[in-house]
């Protein structure tokens, strides 16, 4: 019996270092999260507008408000037209588990991030949007994107009457479709 109690309470112990480690990496996470992210996202644009070309690209801003999350916003656009072709959404995140959830003020695409790797100058992984399709992403840090277009439209969290949810050019007629 004495064998019984001792081998329970070592399984207890591994059991809470474990859920510890994990706390400490979701929190770790989400610290580095924190910021811009800007690149490509594979299918995603094919996939949500119909839209086949190679100048798309997203930006996500991450704000951490505790230590497993927090809201962000996130701006898909062509490269090229940047300002007439663009589709704005806010969000809330959380990380899990060693997963990343996402959940848009549209609500149409919430999405989780697994399998991912996240250092300070890069994030790439794969997302589920509820296709089951594998979607891989490469994101680098970027401290130089200009958010200031978006928050002189009332575009962020910062304004007091703001639209969590913003598309123009190519990204509204494809949500007329939708």
């Amino acid at each position: 019996m004495k064998k019984l109690y001792t081998n329970m309470l070592m399984l207890i112990a591994i059991i809470a270092l474990t859920s510890c480690d994990q706390d400490m990496l979701d929190r770790s996470e989400a610290r580095t999260l924190d910021g811009t992210w800007s690149g490509y996202i594979d299918t995603y644009y094919a996939d949500r507008w119909g839209l086949n070309d190679n100048s798309f690209r997203t930006t996500i801003y991450f704000e951490r408000e505790n230590p497993y999350g927090g809201w962000g916003y996130e701006v898909d656009y062509n490269y090229y037209s940047r300002y007439n072709d663009y589709y704005y959404c806010e969000f809330r995140w959380k990380v899990v588990n060693g997963s990343i959830y996402i959940s848009y003020a549209d609500s149409s695409n919430d999405v989780i991030i697994y399998d991912y790797h996240l250092t300070d100058n890069y994030f790439d992984g794969y997302m589920d949007d509820g296709t089951r399709k594998e979607i891989h992403f490469r994101l680098d840090y970027d401290s130089s994107f200009d958010w200031n277009y978006w928050r002189t439209r009332g575009a962020t969290r910062s304004g007091g009457d703001t639209q969590k949810v913003q598309a123009s050019g190519v990204f509204a007629k494809g949500q007329e479709s939708n």
